[in-house]
């Protein structure tokens, strides 16, 4: 296996499960951010969440990896999850991202400009 390329940061405040992806994912970056994402969303016992994903810092990610992070997404919609914000600033990244994770459309998801758009969002949705 190679090495993993990509950083994810995962965090768990009250019932939102906040992500910050930087730089550039291959499919093992891909599998590791997952697999922190899936631990943290799991320290919440099957309660309802929300997710505030920052994809600022994002380059881009493999082919595989967008497949990967699909697939998650199929595990993401069987889980309590409430809504989820995206925080993106490269119009290109949103583009390419809706193409290759149509899973997404499944979810109460919206896109903002700001950190501090999305947690308002965010705190609105029940």
């Amino acid at each position: 296996m190679s090495e993993g390329h990509g950083q994810c940061f995962v965090s768990v405040d009250d019932n939102i499960v906040y992500i910050k992806s930087v730089g550039a994912f291959n499919l093992e970056g891909m599998i590791k951010a997952t697999q922190d994402i899936k631990s943290a969303v799991l320290t919440l016992d099957n309660n309802s969440f929300k997710l505030l994903a920052d994809y600022t810092e994002l380059e881009g990610a493999t082919p595989e990896a967008f497949d990967y992070l699909d697939d998650f997404n199929v595990w993401l919609n069987k889980q309590n999850l409430i809504a989820k914000a995206v925080v993106i600033s490269s119009a290109i990244t949103l583009t390419i991202l809706g193409q290759q994770v149509p899973t997404r459309k499944l979810q109460n998801d919206k896109n903002f400009r700001t950190k501090d758009e999305a947690l308002e969002w965010l705190l609105q949705q029940d």
